[in-house]
Parts: structure tokens; C-alpha cells; sequence
């Protein structure tokens, strides 16, 4: 990473969180977690993808009580490599994605569904697999909000539909993270 890089990555996650922290409520995840992908076709060959680490953070605030926006930023070094394509030596990827959020407290608990849709980028090699595709997401989980002064944790499971109906590829992310609470 250059010192430009770091510094520019910096400065955006400053900004979030000072937006964040002006917000009604609002939270912070970074998480870590993996992906379990199906199979996509790819030169009219049926390629299975690897499981592959990933990591991240998700902004979320409120709209309304229980209703809110959220935004997941997650990278990978080794994203979605086909198993079966000799030629292709490094698979990177990176996911955004915009969901709505559907809070339901219950505690010191939170349950949550959320549904949204965003892009899913493969990178590294030439003529990748999965390349940048739009994708549908959905799935839920448990935030632990204000365990410890602001900070909490969270799990999540998220299912991604990738691509168009004829070549799709469908998409398991299960991550845990560290969440900051701001606001009420």
C-alpha cells in the first residue's frame, strides 16, 4: 500500500465515521468472514469458485425506527478463484452494496433482515470468470450493540445473486466483525 493510498484510505474512513457520529444512530461493523460460491459457466465449461476470505466494514443509519439504509465496502485477495482454469493465477475482488435494514430490538439484541443490490468485482488475471457483475443480496443477523461503552458485535449471512438468469452465480457470505454504535 503507498503512502497516498493510505492516506486517502484514511481520510474516507474519517469522514464516514464523522458522518456517522452526526447521524441519529448510526453503526460501524468491520467484519471478517468468507464466501462459499457456487459454479458459473465460463467459456461454456460449468467452473466451480473456491471459498475465499473476505473483509470489510458496513455503515448503517437509521430513516425511520426500525428502517434504515446500510452500505457494506469488502475486499478479498484471493476472491472467487475458478479451480479449474489454468491459466488464471490470481483472483482479487472487492463488493458494494446498498441495502435496506429492518431493525427488530429485542434487548440487548438486535435481529435484522436486509435486501439490497450492488456489484460484485473480480479482479487479477486477464478474461476472469466472474469479472464486475450487478447483484441482488438478502439475509440477516444479530447485532450485540453497546457491550462495552460503543462497541458491539455482529454476525451476519448474506446470500448474493450474481449476473443475469442464464449465467448466475450464487453466493454464501457468513462474517462476524466488531460494531461501533453512534447516536441514540
Amino acid at each position: 500500500m503507498t503512502k497516498r493510498t493510505a492516506i486517502g484510505s484514511f481520510g474516507t474512513l474519517a469522514t464516514i465515521i464523522l458522518c456517522a457520529a452526526f447521524s441519529q444512530a448510526a453503526d460501524l461493523t468491520f467484519f471478517v468472514g468468507g464466501v462459499n460460491p457456487g459454479s458459473v459457466d465460463y467459456e461454456d465449461i460449468k467452473t466451480s469458485l473456491d471459498t475465499s476470505p473476505i473483509f470489510g466494514f458496513r455503515l448503517g443509519t437509521s430513516i425511520v425506527p426500525f428502517f434504515g439504509l446500510e452500505h457494506t465496502l469488502a475486499f478479498s485477495s484471493d476472491y472467487l478463484f475458478p479451480r479449474n482454469v489454468s491459466a488464471i493465477k490470481e483472483a482479487k475482488g472487492f463488493v458494494y452494496n446498498s441495502n435496506l435494514i429492518f431493525n427488530i430490538p429485542a434487548g440487548k439484541v438486535v435481529p435484522y433482515l436486509t435486501a439490497g443490490a450492488g456489484l460484485v468485482h473480480q479482479y487479477g488475471d486477464n478474461d476472469m470468470p466472474v469479472g464486475t457483475r450487478f447483484a441482488f443480496n438478502y439475509g440477516g443477523g444479530l447485532k450485540f450493540p453497546r457491550l462495552a461503552g460503543p462497541l458491539g458485535l455482529r454476525f451476519d449471512m448474506r446470500g448474493y445473486r450474481v449476473g443475469s438468469i442464464s449465467n448466475k452465480l450464487n453466493i454464501l457470505e457468513v462474517s462476524g466483525g466488531v460494531l461501533l454504535s453512534f447516536g441514540n
